[in-house]
Protein backbone atom coordinates (compact mmCIF):
# COMPACT_ATOMS: atom_id res chain seq x y z
CA UNK A 1 0.00 0.00 0.00
CA UNK A 2 1.34 3.42 -0.97
CA UNK A 3 1.15 5.98 1.84
CA UNK A 4 1.01 9.74 1.78
CA UNK A 5 2.06 11.32 5.08
CA UNK A 6 1.74 14.95 6.08
CA UNK A 7 3.97 15.36 9.11
CA UNK A 8 3.19 18.12 11.60
CA UNK A 9 0.21 19.66 9.85
CA UNK A 10 0.84 23.38 9.53
CA UNK A 11 -1.30 26.25 10.78
CA UNK A 12 -3.12 24.42 13.56
CA UNK A 13 -2.61 24.45 17.32
CA UNK A 14 -0.38 21.55 18.38
CA UNK A 15 1.29 18.72 16.50
CA UNK A 16 -0.37 16.04 14.42
CA UNK A 17 0.26 13.95 11.33
CA UNK A 18 -2.06 12.86 8.53
CA UNK A 19 -1.58 9.44 6.92
CA UNK A 20 -3.48 8.31 3.82
CA UNK A 21 -2.98 4.81 2.41
CA UNK A 22 -3.85 4.07 -1.23
CA UNK A 23 -3.96 0.60 -2.78
CA UNK A 24 -4.81 -0.13 -6.42
CA UNK A 25 -6.01 3.44 -6.84
CA UNK A 26 -8.42 3.26 -3.89
CA UNK A 27 -8.12 5.04 -0.55
CA UNK A 28 -7.84 2.29 2.07
CA UNK A 29 -6.62 4.07 5.19
CA UNK A 30 -6.98 7.59 6.61
CA UNK A 31 -5.63 8.59 10.03
CA UNK A 32 -5.17 11.73 12.06
CA UNK A 33 -2.30 10.94 14.44
CA UNK A 34 -2.06 13.29 17.41
CA UNK A 35 1.57 13.07 18.48
CA UNK A 36 1.42 15.52 21.38
CA UNK A 37 2.27 13.74 24.66
CA UNK A 38 -0.47 13.30 27.25
CA UNK A 39 -0.40 16.05 29.90
CA UNK A 40 -2.58 14.57 32.69
CA UNK A 41 -4.37 17.72 33.86
CA UNK A 42 -7.25 15.62 35.16
CA UNK A 43 -4.85 13.84 37.52
CA UNK A 44 -3.01 17.06 38.32
CA UNK A 45 -6.00 18.60 40.09
CA UNK A 46 -6.66 15.60 42.34
CA UNK A 47 -5.66 16.39 45.92
CA UNK A 48 -5.63 20.16 45.28
CA UNK A 49 -8.03 22.68 46.82
CA UNK A 50 -11.17 23.30 44.80
CA UNK A 51 -10.21 26.91 44.06
CA UNK A 52 -6.93 25.85 42.47
CA UNK A 53 -8.66 23.92 39.68
CA UNK A 54 -9.50 26.95 37.49
CA UNK A 55 -5.92 28.22 37.69
CA UNK A 56 -4.51 24.80 36.84
CA UNK A 57 -6.89 23.81 34.07
CA UNK A 58 -6.61 27.19 32.34
CA UNK A 59 -3.08 26.03 31.42
CA UNK A 60 -4.61 23.39 29.16
CA UNK A 61 -4.82 26.08 26.48
CA UNK A 62 -3.45 29.59 26.07
CA UNK A 63 -6.08 30.46 23.46
CA UNK A 64 -9.26 29.39 25.26
CA UNK A 65 -7.97 29.69 28.83
CA UNK A 66 -10.92 31.98 29.73
CA UNK A 67 -13.28 29.14 28.83
CA UNK A 68 -11.41 26.66 31.02
CA UNK A 69 -11.48 29.13 33.93
CA UNK A 70 -15.20 29.80 33.61
CA UNK A 71 -16.20 26.18 32.96
CA UNK A 72 -14.07 24.95 35.85
CA UNK A 73 -15.56 27.55 38.21
CA UNK A 74 -19.11 26.65 37.14
CA UNK A 75 -18.47 22.94 37.76
CA UNK A 76 -17.07 23.68 41.23
CA UNK A 77 -20.07 25.88 42.01
CA UNK A 78 -22.38 23.06 40.93
CA UNK A 79 -20.57 20.73 43.33
CA UNK A 80 -20.71 23.22 46.22
CA UNK A 81 -24.21 24.53 45.54
CA UNK A 82 -23.09 28.11 44.87
CA UNK A 83 -25.50 30.52 43.13
CA UNK A 84 -24.04 33.65 41.54
CA UNK A 85 -25.49 37.03 40.64
CA UNK A 86 -26.78 38.01 37.22
CA UNK A 87 -23.98 40.57 37.00
CA UNK A 88 -21.40 37.83 37.53
CA UNK A 89 -22.99 35.75 34.76
CA UNK A 90 -22.81 38.64 32.30
CA UNK A 91 -19.18 39.38 33.14
CA UNK A 92 -18.31 35.71 32.68
CA UNK A 93 -20.10 35.72 29.33
CA UNK A 94 -17.96 38.66 28.25
CA UNK A 95 -14.88 36.75 29.37
CA UNK A 96 -15.90 33.80 27.20
CA UNK A 97 -16.62 36.07 24.24
CA UNK A 98 -13.21 37.71 24.56
CA UNK A 99 -11.72 34.34 23.63
CA UNK A 100 -14.12 34.11 20.66
CA UNK A 101 -13.00 37.41 19.20
CA UNK A 102 -9.30 36.70 19.46
CA UNK A 103 -9.51 33.00 18.50
CA UNK A 104 -11.83 33.39 15.50
CA UNK A 105 -9.77 36.27 14.14
CA UNK A 106 -6.55 34.30 14.56
CA UNK A 107 -7.94 31.12 13.03
CA UNK A 108 -9.65 32.76 10.09
CA UNK A 109 -6.98 35.21 8.99
CA UNK A 110 -3.73 33.69 10.19
CA UNK A 111 -4.36 29.95 9.94
CA UNK A 112 -7.15 29.37 7.40
CA UNK A 113 -7.05 32.24 4.90
CA UNK A 114 -3.72 31.29 3.29
CA UNK A 115 -5.36 28.05 2.08
CA UNK A 116 -7.75 30.00 -0.11
CA UNK A 117 -5.42 32.62 -1.55
CA UNK A 118 -2.63 30.26 -2.58
CA UNK A 119 -0.13 31.36 0.05
CA UNK A 120 1.93 29.29 2.49
CA UNK A 121 1.38 31.64 5.44
CA UNK A 122 -0.07 34.98 6.43
CA UNK A 123 3.18 36.88 5.91
CA UNK A 124 2.91 37.28 2.12
CA UNK A 125 -0.73 38.28 2.65
CA UNK A 126 0.40 41.00 5.05
CA UNK A 127 2.66 42.34 2.33
CA UNK A 128 0.11 42.23 -0.50
CA UNK A 129 -3.10 43.04 1.42
CA UNK A 130 -2.08 44.86 4.62
CA UNK A 131 -5.60 46.21 5.20
CA UNK A 132 -6.93 42.64 5.53
CA UNK A 133 -4.34 41.68 8.12
CA UNK A 134 -4.88 44.97 9.97
CA UNK A 135 -8.57 44.06 10.22
CA UNK A 136 -7.62 40.71 11.72
CA UNK A 137 -5.32 42.35 14.24
CA UNK A 138 -8.03 44.83 15.31
CA UNK A 139 -10.43 41.99 16.04
CA UNK A 140 -7.81 39.90 17.82
CA UNK A 141 -6.58 42.85 19.89
CA UNK A 142 -10.09 43.72 20.98
CA UNK A 143 -10.65 40.13 22.14
CA UNK A 144 -7.41 40.15 24.10
CA UNK A 145 -8.16 43.56 25.62
CA UNK A 146 -11.71 42.57 26.59
CA UNK A 147 -10.37 39.45 28.32
CA UNK A 148 -7.82 41.58 30.16
CA UNK A 149 -10.41 44.15 31.25
CA UNK A 150 -12.80 41.52 32.63
CA UNK A 151 -10.41 38.74 33.66
CA UNK A 152 -7.34 40.68 34.75
CA UNK A 153 -5.09 39.08 32.11
CA UNK A 154 -5.35 38.26 28.42
CA UNK A 155 -4.18 34.70 29.05
CA UNK A 156 -5.07 32.59 32.14
CA UNK A 157 -7.40 35.23 33.66
CA UNK A 158 -7.39 35.52 37.44
CA UNK A 159 -10.19 37.85 38.59
CA UNK A 160 -12.99 35.31 37.97
CA UNK A 161 -13.26 33.12 41.08
CA UNK A 162 -15.73 30.75 42.69
CA UNK A 163 -18.78 32.82 43.55
CA UNK A 164 -18.01 35.92 41.48
CA UNK A 165 -15.17 38.32 40.66
CA UNK A 166 -12.42 39.87 42.74
CA UNK A 167 -12.66 43.02 40.61
CA UNK A 168 -14.47 44.30 37.54
CA UNK A 169 -13.95 47.09 35.00
CA UNK A 170 -14.80 50.65 35.99
CA UNK A 171 -17.86 52.25 34.32
CA UNK A 172 -15.76 54.43 32.03
CA UNK A 173 -13.82 51.36 30.88
CA UNK A 174 -17.05 49.51 30.16
CA UNK A 175 -18.30 52.48 28.14
CA UNK A 176 -15.16 52.47 26.01
CA UNK A 177 -15.58 48.75 25.27
CA UNK A 178 -19.19 49.24 24.21
CA UNK A 179 -18.03 51.73 21.58
CA UNK A 180 -15.11 49.57 20.45
CA UNK A 181 -17.31 46.48 20.13
CA UNK A 182 -19.84 48.31 18.00
CA UNK A 183 -16.92 49.71 16.00
CA UNK A 184 -15.72 46.28 14.85
CA UNK A 185 -19.10 44.98 13.65
CA UNK A 186 -18.24 46.23 10.16
CA UNK A 187 -14.88 44.42 10.38
CA UNK A 188 -16.74 41.24 11.26
CA UNK A 189 -19.18 41.66 8.36
CA UNK A 190 -16.24 42.24 6.01
CA UNK A 191 -14.73 39.03 7.34
CA UNK A 192 -17.93 37.17 6.44
CA UNK A 193 -17.87 38.57 2.91
CA UNK A 194 -14.21 37.62 2.49
CA UNK A 195 -14.67 34.02 3.55
CA UNK A 196 -17.96 33.68 1.67
CA UNK A 197 -16.03 34.58 -1.49
CA UNK A 198 -13.74 31.56 -1.14
CA UNK A 199 -14.70 28.42 -3.02
CA UNK A 200 -15.01 25.34 -0.81
CA UNK A 201 -15.73 21.71 -1.74
CA UNK A 202 -19.32 20.52 -1.79
CA UNK A 203 -19.04 18.01 1.04
CA UNK A 204 -21.42 16.78 3.74
CA UNK A 205 -20.43 15.18 7.02
CA UNK A 206 -22.33 12.15 8.26
CA UNK A 207 -21.66 13.00 11.90
CA UNK A 208 -24.12 14.07 14.59
CA UNK A 209 -23.88 17.70 15.77
CA UNK A 210 -23.90 18.83 19.42
CA UNK A 211 -24.01 22.31 20.93
CA UNK A 212 -25.33 24.13 23.96
CA UNK A 213 -28.79 25.57 23.47
CA UNK A 214 -31.10 27.86 25.44
CA UNK A 215 -34.61 29.21 24.90
CA UNK A 216 -33.65 32.88 24.93
CA UNK A 217 -29.99 33.19 23.98
CA UNK A 218 -27.30 32.08 21.54
CA UNK A 219 -26.02 29.71 24.21
CA UNK A 220 -22.39 30.36 25.10
CA UNK A 221 -22.19 30.66 28.88
CA UNK A 222 -24.94 28.25 29.87
CA UNK A 223 -27.59 25.92 28.48
CA UNK A 224 -28.49 22.32 27.79
CA UNK A 225 -26.65 20.13 25.30
CA UNK A 226 -28.72 19.51 22.16
CA UNK A 227 -28.21 16.88 19.45
CA UNK A 228 -29.31 18.12 16.03
CA UNK A 229 -30.10 14.81 14.33
CA UNK A 230 -31.38 12.84 17.31
CA UNK A 231 -33.44 15.82 18.46
CA UNK A 232 -32.77 15.41 22.17
CA UNK A 233 -31.83 18.03 24.76
CA UNK A 234 -30.09 17.03 27.99
CA UNK A 235 -28.50 18.80 30.99
CA UNK A 236 -24.95 19.73 30.00
CA UNK A 237 -23.59 18.90 33.45
CA UNK A 238 -24.59 15.28 32.85
CA UNK A 239 -22.37 15.02 29.76
CA UNK A 240 -20.87 11.72 30.90
CA UNK A 241 -24.26 10.09 30.31
CA UNK A 242 -24.15 10.81 26.57
CA UNK A 243 -20.51 11.47 25.53
CA UNK A 244 -18.37 8.33 25.35
CA UNK A 245 -14.57 8.54 25.11
CA UNK A 246 -12.37 5.72 23.86
CA UNK A 247 -8.67 5.10 23.31
CA UNK A 248 -7.42 4.64 19.75
CA UNK A 249 -4.12 2.97 18.94
CA UNK A 250 -2.73 5.48 16.46
CA UNK A 251 -3.23 8.67 18.49
CA UNK A 252 -2.40 10.05 21.91
CA UNK A 253 -5.84 11.69 22.02
CA UNK A 254 -9.06 9.85 22.80
CA UNK A 255 -11.96 9.76 20.36
CA UNK A 256 -15.53 10.63 21.35
CA UNK A 257 -18.90 9.35 20.21
CA UNK A 258 -22.53 10.04 21.08
CA UNK A 259 -25.11 7.27 20.71
CA UNK A 260 -22.37 5.31 18.93
CA UNK A 261 -21.79 8.00 16.28
CA UNK A 262 -18.90 10.39 15.69
CA UNK A 263 -20.07 13.96 16.15
CA UNK A 264 -18.86 17.48 15.71
CA UNK A 265 -18.97 20.60 17.85
CA UNK A 266 -18.12 24.17 16.92
CA UNK A 267 -19.52 26.93 14.76
CA UNK A 268 -21.43 24.71 12.31
CA UNK A 269 -23.19 22.83 15.11
CA UNK A 270 -23.89 26.03 17.07
CA UNK A 271 -25.30 27.88 14.05
CA UNK A 272 -27.42 24.92 12.97
CA UNK A 273 -28.91 24.41 16.43
CA UNK A 274 -29.18 28.06 17.52
CA UNK A 275 -29.75 30.04 14.32
CA UNK A 276 -33.07 31.39 15.69
CA UNK A 277 -31.12 33.08 18.48
CA UNK A 278 -28.74 35.09 16.26
CA UNK A 279 -29.03 38.84 16.81
CA UNK A 280 -29.55 41.41 14.02
CA UNK A 281 -25.83 41.57 13.23
CA UNK A 282 -25.58 37.79 13.21
CA UNK A 283 -28.59 37.45 10.89
CA UNK A 284 -27.17 40.08 8.55
CA UNK A 285 -23.85 38.23 8.54
CA UNK A 286 -25.55 34.91 7.85
CA UNK A 287 -27.40 36.47 4.91
CA UNK A 288 -24.11 37.78 3.50
CA UNK A 289 -22.52 34.34 3.91
CA UNK A 290 -24.88 32.78 1.39
CA UNK A 291 -25.21 29.68 3.59
CA UNK A 292 -28.63 28.14 4.13
CA UNK A 293 -28.97 26.49 7.52
CA UNK A 294 -28.86 23.74 8.49
CA UNK A 295 -25.63 22.87 6.68
CA UNK A 296 -23.67 19.64 6.93
CA UNK A 297 -20.61 20.99 5.11
CA UNK A 298 -17.75 21.10 7.61
CA UNK A 299 -15.82 23.46 5.31
CA UNK A 300 -18.47 26.02 6.36
CA UNK A 301 -16.88 26.12 9.83
CA UNK A 302 -14.78 29.09 8.67
CA UNK A 303 -17.49 31.37 7.36
CA UNK A 304 -19.78 30.51 10.29
CA UNK A 305 -17.01 31.51 12.69
CA UNK A 306 -17.03 34.83 10.85
CA UNK A 307 -20.82 35.04 11.33
CA UNK A 308 -20.23 34.47 15.04
CA UNK A 309 -17.73 37.35 15.07
CA UNK A 310 -20.47 39.72 13.89
CA UNK A 311 -23.00 38.34 16.35
CA UNK A 312 -20.50 38.41 19.23
CA UNK A 313 -19.35 41.99 18.64
CA UNK A 314 -22.88 43.40 18.74
CA UNK A 315 -24.00 41.02 21.51
CA UNK A 316 -21.11 41.97 23.78
CA UNK A 317 -21.86 45.68 23.27
CA UNK A 318 -25.36 44.89 24.52
CA UNK A 319 -24.00 43.04 27.54
CA UNK A 320 -21.79 46.02 28.38
CA UNK A 321 -24.79 48.35 28.20
CA UNK A 322 -26.70 46.06 30.58
CA UNK A 323 -23.83 46.12 33.05
CA UNK A 324 -23.76 49.92 32.92
CA UNK A 325 -27.51 50.13 33.60
CA UNK A 326 -28.28 47.24 35.95
CA UNK A 327 -26.23 47.82 39.10
CA UNK A 328 -25.78 44.95 41.51
CA UNK A 329 -22.57 43.25 42.57
CA UNK A 330 -20.20 40.67 41.15
CA UNK A 331 -18.35 40.24 44.46
CA UNK A 332 -17.92 36.57 45.41
CA UNK A 333 -21.01 35.09 47.05
CA UNK A 334 -20.48 33.47 50.47
CA UNK A 335 -20.63 29.67 50.50
CA UNK A 336 -19.83 26.68 52.68
CA UNK A 337 -17.27 24.08 51.73
CA UNK A 338 -18.90 20.68 51.55
CA UNK A 339 -18.57 17.38 49.76
CA UNK A 340 -20.22 17.24 46.36
CA UNK A 341 -19.97 16.54 42.66
CA UNK A 342 -20.77 18.85 39.78
CA UNK A 343 -20.35 19.29 36.06
CA UNK A 344 -20.75 22.19 33.67
CA UNK A 345 -20.18 23.35 30.12
CA UNK A 346 -19.53 26.48 28.10
CA UNK A 347 -19.10 26.97 24.38
CA UNK A 348 -15.41 27.55 23.71
CA UNK A 349 -14.50 28.95 20.27
CA UNK A 350 -13.90 25.45 18.89
CA UNK A 351 -16.99 23.88 20.48
CA UNK A 352 -18.51 22.69 23.72
CA UNK A 353 -16.13 22.35 26.67
CA UNK A 354 -17.03 20.15 29.65
CA UNK A 355 -15.57 20.03 33.18
CA UNK A 356 -16.64 18.06 36.24
CA UNK A 357 -15.21 17.55 39.74
CA UNK A 358 -15.81 15.62 42.93
CA UNK A 359 -14.88 17.47 46.14
CA UNK A 360 -14.58 16.12 49.68
CA UNK A 361 -15.58 17.72 53.01
CA UNK A 362 -12.20 19.44 53.27
CA UNK A 363 -12.57 21.10 49.89
CA UNK A 364 -10.03 18.84 48.20
CA UNK A 365 -10.66 17.50 44.70
CA UNK A 366 -10.98 13.71 44.55
CA UNK A 367 -11.83 13.46 40.83
CA UNK A 368 -11.44 15.75 37.86
CA UNK A 369 -12.69 15.31 34.30
CA UNK A 370 -12.38 17.48 31.20
CA UNK A 371 -13.52 16.87 27.62
CA UNK A 372 -12.25 19.51 25.21
CA UNK A 373 -13.86 20.42 21.86
CA UNK A 374 -11.09 18.90 19.76
CA UNK A 375 -11.24 15.65 21.73
CA UNK A 376 -14.89 15.52 20.71
CA UNK A 377 -14.20 16.41 17.09
CA UNK A 378 -11.32 14.03 16.33
CA UNK A 379 -13.42 10.97 15.51
CA UNK A 380 -15.54 13.05 13.16
CA UNK A 381 -12.46 14.63 11.58
CA UNK A 382 -11.20 11.17 10.70
CA UNK A 383 -14.64 10.11 9.45
CA UNK A 384 -14.80 13.21 7.26
CA UNK A 385 -11.30 12.55 5.93
CA UNK A 386 -12.25 8.97 5.02
CA UNK A 387 -15.36 10.18 3.19
CA UNK A 388 -13.69 13.17 1.52
CA UNK A 389 -10.40 11.58 0.41
CA UNK A 390 -11.90 9.34 -2.35
CA UNK A 391 -13.66 12.36 -3.89
CA UNK A 392 -10.33 14.13 -4.51
CA UNK A 393 -8.09 11.08 -5.03
CA UNK A 394 -7.65 11.94 -8.71
CA UNK A 395 -5.84 15.21 -7.88
CA UNK A 396 -2.08 15.62 -7.87
CA UNK A 397 -0.38 14.51 -4.67
CA UNK A 398 0.30 18.12 -3.63
CA UNK A 399 -3.28 19.25 -4.30
CA UNK A 400 -4.72 16.16 -2.62
CA UNK A 401 -2.64 16.78 0.51
CA UNK A 402 -3.62 20.46 0.61
CA UNK A 403 -7.34 19.67 0.35
CA UNK A 404 -7.12 17.16 3.20
CA UNK A 405 -5.25 19.72 5.29
CA UNK A 406 -7.89 22.34 4.49
CA UNK A 407 -10.57 19.99 5.82
CA UNK A 408 -8.65 19.46 9.05
CA UNK A 409 -7.90 23.17 9.45
CA UNK A 410 -11.57 24.06 8.94
CA UNK A 411 -12.26 22.39 12.30
CA UNK A 412 -9.82 24.84 13.93
CA UNK A 413 -8.37 21.95 15.97
CA UNK A 414 -6.26 22.37 19.08
CA UNK A 415 -4.31 19.12 19.33
CA UNK A 416 -2.59 20.27 22.51
CA UNK A 417 -6.02 20.55 24.16
CA UNK A 418 -6.99 17.11 22.91
CA UNK A 419 -4.29 15.43 25.02
CA UNK A 420 -5.11 17.39 28.19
Amino acid sequence: MARLTVEHVARIEGHGNITVGVENGEVREVRMDVVEPARFFESMVVGRRFDEAPLITSRICGICSPNHVVTSIKAIEAALGVEVSERTKILRTLLVYGSYLQNHATHLYILAAPDYVGLPSVFPLAASMPEVVERALRLKKLGNDLTTAVGGRAVHPVSAVVGGFTQEPKPEVLASYRDMLLGVVDDALATVELFASFQVPDFATAGEMLALTADDDYAIYDGDTAAMDAGWRRPAGEYRSFVTEGIVGHSNAKHSTVDGRPFLVGSVARANINSDQLNDAGRAALARSGITLPTRNTFHMNVLQAVELADASARCAGYVERLMEMGGSSAPEPFRIRAGEGGSATEAPRGTLYHSYAIDDDGLITRGDVITPTAQNLANIEADMRAFAPTVADRSEAEFALLIEELVRAYDPCLSCSVH
